[in-house]
């Protein structure tokens, strides 16, 4: 009976998924609802088989965001976008939640799947029982022997259902692969990857044909449009480049610049004095600047010039090894049997094989599953060192030239300066007002008790030694007050001991465990060794107060001129650098020495902060072994 409502369970699946499916593309009420109601059935699969297969399956799925929480100026934010209503952020946050949770996509894999593997095994053993039942009234040995059997494999193949559907619908298990697996995988990739190049390069060339078109039709109209939607498309080859080869590209493009301010006319005048261009429009003004800008950036001509080399250059690159892979493949997979039901059901007796061993007679005594395999393993073995070669071909003509670099640059250390300059401002402001509403106030205080205190130590000696016994206490609050302050402009323990025992000194303070990492063999510059300690105080703090974390891992370590901070706690996820918080604060600090901040905060944890500043080491560290609860090695 439990194998019977376990079959008709799986039957469920794929009426249920197709409900989803649809609900989801509907959108109403929304994508979320029809998936969180469709997760009910891999609930209850969990359930069953935990009580009747004895395998316990824990709930994979992500806790669910928090509701939007209204700012104090009565606005709703997500990211950087602002609402007025919570409707629209909360919908996108639990169908951001939804997606991006790895348990969803287990959850319809299983309900596609378990009719045709979860169905087979719990229906077994009634089909067994039944078709007893039936062969009992012909043949009454055979009937009683499948009964039998039915009976028999009964407990079994419910145990042998439950370990199936935990390969789905248990948290999936976070394995390292090893070396050879590795390997293996990384050569999968990159031949997808080769082939996939192959397409993309046709896509450039449908760009640059565009242009071309559109150069010679309406150019002021039209070019700089075409040219903006081929820079999406080149940016996102260039970022795609970076994270298949490892080879980074960066930028060229020089920021568009604003239009002048209008006449009193209304018109705009672009260009130099009186032999500037009169437009009476402000459309027609942008199409101009933005024509002038495009035709005097490089980058626009350099993106034009790869998307027309990239299809000669993908062809001499890429069309063997695409070709291995895809016809190895499709040699490996055209077996016997399905040549044989092909030609049974067609007539056809045509195979791959024949256009295999025409091309490669000395190959006509491998069989075709095993010249496929080769053909297609060898595909794969060259496609990263080919994809190398692109990517370091598309790096000359798509990277920046020197001169962009040393205008960038310029630009970056000016910006840098401004910031850094705006900054020692604040920070020279907020000393003087803390000193001014704080230890100054409380040092007046004391000074006008003191006095009073001698007007009555002749006339009231018990009432002068109270009030010099407050001045005593203020003083002690005021000189607290002073230690604060100087511990906020540098602390004396990175003076006296370094960054090393800074950030213990931090992590045994911390409101949470904290463990620290040091590996650094010397000392960082003074500057540099403060914006870190205050930055990695600023991550344990916002760990502590937003995150929600129990355990936080700080990491320091130097190599190859690059000082790299790395701040990990256990919390929920989903923390953003909005504008004007902490995290952007710290970008900000660190800007002035061309250090980065990395956040990786997916729903459901970790986050992982990290710095990145480069910077070269001085003399050995001296350094204690006190911490809160963690090596240092």
């Amino acid at each position: 009976m439990r194998g019977v409502a376990l079959a008709g369970l799986a039957l469920l699946g794929l009426p249920l998924l197709v409900v989803i499916f649809v609900g989801a593309h509907a959108g109403l009420p929304s994508p979320v609802f029809f998936v969180e109601q469709g997760r009910r059935l891999p609930a209850l699969a969990r359930r069953l088989a935990a009580r009747w297969g004895g395998v316990e399956i824990a709930s994979p799925y992500r806790p669910a965001p928090p509701p939007p929480v209204r700012d104090p100026d009565g606005w709703y934010r997500d990211g950087d976008a602002l609402f007025r209503s919570a409707f629209l952020p909360d919908y996108l946050a639990r169908l951001g939640w939804i997606a991006r949770d790895p348990a969803t996509a287990r959850d319809l894999s299983w309900m596609m799947l378990n009719p045709l593997v979860g169905g087979v095994l719990a229906g077994l053993a009634p089909a067994l029982i039944g078709g007893g039942l039936t062969a009992l009234w012909f043949h009454r040995p055979a009937g009683a022997a499948a009964m039998l059997l039915g009976l028999a494999l009964g407990p079994r193949l419910l145990r042998l259902h439950a370990r199936w559907t935990r390969v789905l619908l248990a948290p999936s298990s976070r394995r390292v692969p090893g070396r050879v697996a590795e390997a293996i995988g990384a050569r999968v990739v990159a031949g997808a990857r080769l082939c996939a190049s192959v397409a993309l390069s046709g896509v450039a060339m449908v760009f640059a044909v565009a242009q071309v078109v559109t150069i010679g039709l309406m150019p002021v109209r039209l070019w700089p449009e075409t040219v903006l939607g081929s820079r999406r498309f080149v940016s996102w080859r260039r970022a795609r480049i970076g994270e298949w080869t490892g080879v980074r590209i960066a930028e060229p493009y020089h920021p568009e610049p604003p239009l002048p301010d209008p006449e009193p006319d209304g018109s705009y005048r672009l260009g130099w004095g009186p032999i500037g261009t009169v437009y009476q429009t402000r459309g027609a003004a942008v199409r101009a600047r933005r024509f002038g800008w495009m035709v005097g950036d490089r980058a626009s001509w350099r993106d034009l010039a790869w998307s027309f080399l990239e299809v000669p250059v993908a062809a001499v690159l890429f069309t063997g090894p695409a070709v291995l892979i895809v016809g190895g493949l499709g040699v490996m997979c055209w077996l016997w049997l399905w040549t044989e039901a092909l030609g049974l059901l067609t007539g056809l007796t045509w195979s791959p094989d024949d256009l295999l061993y025409a091309a490669v007679p000395a190959w006509s005594s491998v069989p075709a599953p095993v010249a496929g395999l080769v053909a297609a393993a060898f595909g794969m073995a060259v496609a990263p060192a080919l994809l190398r070669c692109h990517a370091l071909l598309s790096r000359s003509l798509l990277g920046p030239t020197r001169a962009a670099l040393l205008t960038s640059r310029v630009d970056t250390l000016t910006s840098s300066r401004a910031q850094i300059r705006d900054a020692q401002a604040a920070e020279l402001r907020r000393i003087e007002r803390d000193l001014h509403d704080g230890a100054q106030a409380r040092w007046v205080a004391v000074g006008m008790t003191l006095g009073t205190a001698e007007g009555l130590f002749d006339q009231d000696p018990e009432a002068a030694k109270a009030m010099i016994a407050g001045a005593k206490d203020m003083s002690v609050l005021a000189l607290g007050e002073l230690r604060e302050l100087i511990q906020g402009i540098h602390p004396p323990v990175l003076a006296d001991r370094g960054l090393a025992d800074a950030v213990r000194t931090l992590a045994m303070d911390a409101p949470l465990e904290a463990e620290v990492r040091v590996r650094l063999s010397g000392r960082v510059a003074a500057p540099i060794e403060a914006a870190v300690y205050f930055a990695v105080s600023e991550l344990l703090t916002n760990a502590a107060k937003h995150a929600a974390a129990s355990r936080v891992l700080v990491e320091l370590r130097h190599a190859d001129g690059m000082l790299t901070v790395t701040v990990t706690d256990d919390g929920p996820g989903g923390a953003v650098a909005r504008r004007g918080g902490g995290l952007h604060g710290i970008r900000r600090r660190l800007d002035g020495f061309d250090g980065v901040l990395i956040l990786s905060s997916p729903e459901g944890g970790p986050t992982v902060a990290t710095l990145e500043i480069p910077c070269a080491l001085s003399s050995p560290r001296t350094s204690t072994s006190s911490e809160k609860g963690s090596p240092t090695s």
